[in-house]
């Protein structure tokens, strides 16, 4: 019988006898601790597949068997034979056409004794090995990377660069020949999802109607409303488009375009064509735009935006030529909790949040300047859910950091990081495989000599304040490990800086230890030279990012999740990386001039995307709301009039005169839920036509009714000096709750009266009272259960009837007879009047 599986090739697993090993001492069951011990590749057993491993230790004569993935996990690297030996990622098996040659040693963290406390001799500032740096080979004399006939395009015609125009040469392009604009790209995608929907939702748009169709100047337009909502302070649609407000008015987005074109594109806000044709349909034969869809190994949760993601970075990498050091950083996406990620079905890809990855220029004219974004979808992320090739566990750190520096390996690039990606394992890979400096702040749990750091700080070797330094150092890799006494213990990590102390090589404001207070001047302070390189380059970035979050755009998006706020925040970044550059070349090409502020280049810029195009609106916009209002009254009405129809009153004081709408009491919903409960209960209205001031009832916990009777008149309100409270309600009125923002509850339950259990209906009764239902009058007696009812006297109110159909209303003799329920029978039957006197108007309908 053939083998079920394939035969490593004895040749080449020969070859492997002689390798130098290393192996720690939690490699053996039943044993812990990061100690290495020293062996070597005794043999190959050709029957288990399988490596023979000799310890040198004297009293162990034993082989243990290893698999190839121990091996080359355990290989000594820094033996002086190393190079002599073929250690692939994977083994060779027979019959293999080609052999991967490459080094495929993985690494770990470093066991603490393999680490060195560096001591200074007295009178010198540099002690231990010393380390070079890897060469830099990556410098270029233009910061920027732009030719004589893009830099025409940017001019205006007196010839001077305008940053609107820069803006849009660095946004991304898509297309084979990169001659799709991100407005042609995102006009087609939203005419996709707007033809989707109408398709298969039944919606309808309110502006695109017929032969108008989503395009590139509208999308660019739309952009500018977003601009100009968030110079305003993110007001809602509604505000934007008032007519008799002028502090809510925005009169260029109501110039730019109508409301209903706003809210279509807000509605189609879209990133990708994700989804299937219903039926037996090509997508041909339904859409106009063709298909474009996330590449198949796309990660779950960049399925939406990673096109988009990807341009950005590409387009922000072509258009520069970055410097030696860059930094990194990572911060927290905003409205992740809310997003279809964290609140979806299961599986979910993002669980914990997610955070976006940068990676900016932290040195020379281009400071800050972002050239990668990424999204880390948490610990399911499926780009990073792996064990990296070079690593032993799956330290999902430098498989992010393999994506992020792509473009910059084996150039000499410092990068500069923190905590979150620093290690021993990130640092070897960094200078052996990947060609860069690594420096940055370090956990102890990360490093071989975390653990010794920590017992020297424990031991008061260095205390909090003194700004004096340990320094540890590799015996034999390129790994220096440093505590700093600041105002806290600082611990950083480098592949390529020596043992030195610089001193007085930084200004801190010292603490003084009786007061704990900071001292008012700076002070000269010695600190170890991967400190002082890390402290002048890492701020940098935050003042980056503190420079866009002054002007992050919002959107008024529920549907799409993550994708409009992704996309708005890579919009904003291009913001910032055009004001960069747009800065370099107007001070190389306009020497004698002064560079525009930031916050009026994106007035420009708003300007500029707002007027794009040929005009949206087919008719005027109308005068702009007045400058000046009428104060001497809260009912004066200014702009537009208000038709007696309209959802949206003007505001009534409840002391004024004037007849009109009562005022809305203050809303006792959050605004959040009262938007999904009006949004409900529009669409449980156009479903049911006749649904009008409906009882429903309300879950209450515990049997406690967390309100009471909104009815003046309800039997359970007393008028004596001592009021006692309503009975407790159980119902409340739906539409009367969504109009006051609150929950009105009306009774609609029993009551039990002199021992005897009534049907009270205060909700039909508060209807009748405000008008809103009408008492219709009976011609006929009626007949319940056997027993025949009285005639009964017709109510007269001029308004239309407004009851739901099917309910019916009875009163008698101006005081409304209620029902009782008798125990002894299974139907209702009229009795007198229960009301007390003081409420003889009450109503109480006969329930059908």
């Amino acid at each position: 019988m053939a083998p079920r599986s394939p035969r490593i090739s004895l040749e080449w697993a020969k070859s492997l006898v002689g390798l130098s090993m290393k192996v720690p001492d939690y490699w053996w069951d039943g044993c812990k601790g990061y100690r290495l011990n020293d062996g070597v590749i005794d043999s190959y057993d050709i029957v288990e597949q399988k490596w023979n491993l000799l310890l040198n230790s004297r009293d162990d004569n034993d082989r243990y068997l290893m698999n190839y993935n121990a091996v080359s996990t355990y290989a000594d690297s820094d033996s002086s034979t190393i190079d002599q030996f073929q250690l692939p990622f994977a083994a060779i098996y027979d019959g293999d056409d080609i052999i991967d040659a490459n080094n495929g040693v993985r690494y770990f963290r470093t066991p603490p004794s393999e680490w060195t406390k560096i001591e200074l001799e007295a009178g010198l500032n540099e002690g231990g090995r010393t380390i070079d740096p890897i060469e830099w080979t990556g410098e270029k004399e233009e910061p920027v990377n732009i030719t004589d006939e893009e830099l025409d395009s940017l001019r205006d015609i007196d010839g001077e660069i305008r940053y609107e125009k820069v803006f849009e040469w660095l946004l991304p392009r898509f297309g084979e020949d990169n001659n799709e604009t991100l407005f042609d790209w995102q006009a087609a995608r939203m005419r996709n999802y707007m033809r989707k929907k109408e398709v298969e939702d039944g919606w309808k748009p309110k502006y695109y109607q017929g032969d108008d169709t989503i395009q590139p100047n509208h999308v660019a337009r739309f952009y500018g409303s977003l601009l100009a909502k968030m110079l305003t302070g993110s007001r809602s649609i509604n505000q934007m488009f008032c007519t008799r407000e002028i502090f809510n008015a925005v009169p260029p987005i109501q110039e730019s375009m109508p409301k209903n074109a706003l809210e279509d594109m807000t509605s189609c806000l879209h990133y990708s064509d994700d989804w299937d044709p219903m039926g037996d349909l090509d997508w041909d034969e339904v859409y106009d735009d063709p298909k474009v869809i996330a590449p198949p190994h796309t990660a779950r949760h960049r399925v939406k935006h990673g096109m988009l993601e990807d341009c950005y970075i590409q387009r922000w990498q072509y258009c520069v030529n970055p410097s030696r050091w860059i930094t990194t950083d990572e911060s927290r996406i905003a409205g992740w909790y809310h997003s279809c990620m964290t609140i979806g079905p299961d599986p979910k890809p993002i669980r914990t949040g997610a955070t976006l990855h940068t990676v900016c220029i932290t040195q020379g004219p281009l400071s800050s300047y972002k050239l990668y974004a990424r999204v880390y979808g948490g610990k399911d992320d499926e780009d990073m859910n792996v064990h990296h090739r070079h690593t032993v566990k799956r330290a999902k750190m430098v498989s992010l950091y393999d994506f992020m520096l792509e473009s910059f390996k084996h150039k000499g690039h410092c990068v500069v990081m923190d905590s979150a990606y620093m290690s021993d394992a990130m640092a070897q890979i960094g200078r052996n495989h990947w060609g860069i400096n690594m420096v940055g702040t370090c956990q102890l749990d990360r490093t071989g000599a975390g653990k010794l750091g920590k017992a020297a700080v424990k031991a008061k070797e260095v205390v909090i304040g003194s700004h004096e330094s340990l320094m540890y150092q590799h015996n034999t890799k390129p790994l220096l490990y440093t505590v700093w006494g600041d105002n806290n213990f600082v611990k950083t990590l480098s592949n390529f800086h020596s043992p030195v102390v610089v001193r007085g090589g930084m200004k801190r404001k010292k603490r003084n230890r009786s007061t704990k207070r900071r001292d008012r001047e700076f002070t000269d302070v010695d600190c170890p030279l991967q400190q002082k390189d890390y402290c002048e380059t890492y701020h940098l970035i935050d003042k980056g990012n503190g420079a866009e979050a002054k002007y992050d755009l919002s959107t008024e998006s529920h549907l799409h999740g993550w994708s409009p706020k992704l996309a708005a925040r890579y919009f904003n970044m291009n913001i910032n990386n055009a004001y960069k550059i747009h800065c370099y070349l107007f001070k190389k090409h306009h020497p004698t001039k002064v560079v525009m502020p930031l916050k009026e280049c994106i007035h420009n810029l708003t300007h500029s995307l707002l007027q794009r195009g040929d005009t949206m609106r087919k008719r005027g916009s109308g005068a702009p709301p007045k400058a000046t209002k009428d104060i001497t009254t809260s009912s004066s009405v200014d702009g537009r009039k208000v038709r007696s129809d309209s959802v949206r009153q003007p505001f009534t004081s409840p002391t004024a005169t004037v007849t009109g709408t009562p005022q809305t009491p203050v809303s006792g919903l959050d605004r959040r839920t009262l938007q999904y409960r009006q949004v409900a209960f529009k669409r449980r209205k156009e479903q049911q036509p006749g649904r009008s001031h409906i009882s429903i009832p309300v879950v209450v916990k515990g049997n406690r009714a967390t309100s009471y009777c909104k009815y003046n008149k309800c039997p359970g309100k007393n008028t004596g000096a001592k009021r006692k409270k309503p009975y407790r309600s159980k119902y409340a009125c739906e539409e009367c709750g969504l109009e006051k923002g609150i929950d009105f509850w009306l009774c609609n339950s029993t009551k039990s009266v002199d021992g005897t259990l009534v049907v009270v209906d205060c909700h039909t009764a508060y209807h009748v009272q405000k008008k809103l239902y009408t008492a219709p009058s009976p011609k006929s007696s009626n007949l319940r259960g056997g027993h025949e009812l009285q005639e009964e006297k017709e109510i007269s109110d001029p308004s239309p009837s407004l009851l739901p159909s099917g309910l019916s209303l009875t009163p008698i003799n101006d005081a409304v007879n209620s029902i009782l329920v008798d125990p002894g029978r299974t139907h209702l039957y009229p009795t007198p009047n229960f009301y007390p006197p003081h409420s003889s108007n009450s109503l109480s309908p006969l329930l059908q």
